[in-house]
């Protein structure tokens, strides 16, 4: 299959890795960057263009991996290739690429980082496609890839995005201001990472309602009263602590603080 990469983020990056680890290697790859471009080439082994209008137009897809608000634009920019279109976006719809055929979604549900597993194995990968045939591409590509393939409309992908910002952003930030809370006092993150991986465990395993604990389950004002007022000097942990407690009384049928 003959695949061509645009972009050269952390995504791009992880992309093309994984196909050439899968041996779908990409025969080549463009962006913006010229060093960057040529940089990641050289990993993949692969034709660095310059233009996305250099890219030749008989390929059989195309990954646009760039952020969200650059897919519309880069996907009118490749109406001279004749394959498929394929953005890697969570929250952005496949009209986007404006297409009736040969667009589709390869979205994989995870945070992308630097020291990313060698392996996607276990990721889940979201596909969507304007016809069959694209989608019988994209499913060559994803099981080669992951053992978790799940075939979600732009609707369904966008509810999925939402609720891994719940999940990813959100759940990373309350850790942090935990971590901000202990360093104040000079105590080791360390001490939360147990409870914070079986926290995540129980909750798959049992359902997150079933799994809550703490004092607002209890509806221990005093305890609830006394961490406000700890939290006075920090308006910030002060308003989200209020909050996420207001709504778990709510929840659990306890009275609002």
């Amino acid at each position: 299959m003959k695949i061509y990469i645009i972009g050269t983020g952390k995504v791009a990056t992880l992309l093309g890795k994984m196909l050439v680890k899968c041996g779908h290697r990409p025969l080549g790859i463009s962006g913006r960057n010229e060093k960057i471009v040529n940089s990641l080439s050289k990993l993949l082994g692969c034709q660095s263009y310059h233009s996305i209008t250099d890219l030749p137009a008989n390929g059989d897809i195309y990954f646009i991996a760039v952020k969200d608000d650059a897919i519309g634009i880069v996907s009118k920019s490749l109406k001279h290739v004749k394959g498929a279109l394929i953005h890697t976006s969570g929250a952005t719809p496949l009209t986007t690429i404006g297409r009736k055929t040969g667009a589709g979604v390869f979205y994989p549900v995870s945070t992308i980082r630097e020291n990313f597993p060698k392996s996607l194995k276990k990721v889940p990968l979201c596909l969507e496609a304007t016809d069959e045939a694209t989608m019988k591409k994209l499913g060559i590509l994803a099981t080669a890839l992951s053992n978790k393939i799940y075939l979600l409309d732009s609707g369904e992908r966008a509810r999925l995005h939402l609720a891994a910002v719940f999940t990813n952003n959100f759940t990373n930030h309350l850790l942090g201001i935990a971590m901000n809370l202990l360093d104040e006092k000079h105590l080791p993150a360390e001490l939360l990472e147990y409870l914070a991986v079986s926290t995540v465990r129980n909750a798959f395993e049992n359902g997150a309602i079933e799994s809550q604990t703490g004092p607002a389950v209890r509806n221990d004002t005093r305890t609830i009263q006394r961490q406000l007022k700890a939290l006075k000097s920090d308006k910030q942990a002060y308003e989200i602590y209020k909050l996420i407690t207001n709504q778990l009384l709510r929840v659990h049928k306890k009275p609002k603080i």
